[in-house]
């Protein structure tokens, strides 16, 4: 009896923890030792991305119906490339149906007692909920959506829950966690103190979702890329967490990372799920719901494994097209005159006369060629 209980108690304290996968382990490992392989996370990183894709292809369709239904559909700039007039209606906010995936996903395959999974988890409802209200509000209220400044505040009340997450819990110890790493060479990083470091965390958080945000212009361009550089710190990130990979690659090791992995196994999962309504002629774009959320969410990731000036190498196109619209304002402010054509970027392309579909694949190339180059950097130094 005292015995039955003790397990009872046991499974209780399981059951607490919301983690499903260990959950079934803990019950079942008597009788199926099968099930020890839900422990691997290489395993339940699958599963994730299984789950995540098929989550997509499921309720992909059902969701573009009630979005048009709601008549909730995207508005062409009267200035853009004339191309761009015949998608006036389609579905927009597609970024609910994304991050729907990897709550889910994340839930089943996800361990909630991993420190990053939790917060992980809590910072991409807050990210989903500035998206949101923004393409609600273009939507049905205000055409310019959610102002510069709230969507701002928003953004900087995340960088500080961020922040205030590494004082409290740590990443690696108290000097590497406020410092910027060189990525280049092996051991070097500055130490800039936490305040300093908090301002750097905005650069890269803030910087990074409005970045992902300005790419999100055409059928599937900003999904390609965000898949590519996902993968990237996937890889990244398991090696991180496994202290024999991270000793032999010169890596900071941070522990319990790797539990990352699962969650961007979600990501990646849904968002090739995403591209099947997405891809060139699109069935849904992603909205401010989808591209400020994983921006915002890959720009802390980098964070956590403090690979921060990676992000801008492996992410180049998220960088290249945020200058060119920081030029293009700079630039007609000061001289009157365009440098671009059109900003972001890829519109620039487009007004050269280069087929959408091309810009989108030479985009990803592109991505996949700086995401390559990232792995030598490591490798190499």
């Amino acid at each position: 009896m005292e015995r039955s209980c003790v397990k009872s108690r046991q499974i209780f304290q399981i059951v607490t923890q919301s983690e499903m996968l260990y959950l079934l382990q803990a019950l079942f490992i008597n009788n199926w030792r099968v099930l020890r392989i839900f422990k691997s996370i290489t395993i339940r990183a699958s599963i994730a991305f299984i789950i995540a894709f098929v989550f997509m292809l499921i309720f992909g369709k059902p969701f573009i119906k009630w979005l048009k239904k709601k008549k909730y559909g995207d508005t062409a700039r009267e200035e853009g490339p004339q191309s761009h007039f015949s998608k006036s209606g389609t579905p927009t906010m597609g970024g609910l149906l994304i991050i729907g995936a990897i709550i889910f996903s994340t839930l089943i395959a996800g361990n909630f007692t991993n420190k990053f999974i939790i917060f992980l988890f809590i910072i991409t409802i807050l990210f989903t909920t500035i998206g949101f209200y923004d393409d609600y509000l273009k939507l049905t209220k205000h055409k310019n959506g959610l102002s510069g400044k709230k969507k701002i505040l928003g953004q900087l009340i995340i960088t500080g829950l961020t922040f205030a997450f590494i004082c409290k819990y740590g990443i690696i110890n108290k000097t590497l966690d406020f410092s910027i790493v060189n990525p280049l060479i092996k051991g070097s990083f500055l130490y800039i103190t936490p305040v300093l470091f908090f301002v750097f965390m905005l650069f890269v958080i803030i910087g990074s979702s409005n970045a992902v945000n300005l790419t999100d212009g055409l059928d599937g361009l900003v999904s390609g890329p965000i898949i590519i550089v996902s993968v990237t710190l996937l890889i990244i990130t398991y090696l991180t967490g496994h202290y024999e990979y991270a000793k032999y690659l010169n890596l900071y090791y941070v522990r319990e990372s790797a539990e990352i992995t699962v969650y961007l196994a979600s990501v990646i999962g849904a968002l090739i799920g995403f591209l099947w309504y997405n891809f060139y002629p699109a069935q849904v774009f992603m909205g401010d719901t989808g591209s400020l959320t994983l921006g915002g969410i890959l720009g802390i990731i980098v964070i956590f494994l403090k690979q921060e000036l990676l992000l801008p190498i492996a992410g180049f196109i998220f960088i290249m097209e945020a200058l060119s619209v920081m030029i293009q304002v700079w630039h007609y402010k000061t001289f009157k005159k365009r440098v671009f054509r059109m900003a972001p970027i890829h519109h620039h392309f487009e007004m050269l006369g280069i087929p959408e579909t091309k810009v989108t694949i030479r985009f990803w190339i592109v991505t996949i060629m700086t995401c390559l180059l990232t792995f030598v950097i490591l490798k190499l130094r």
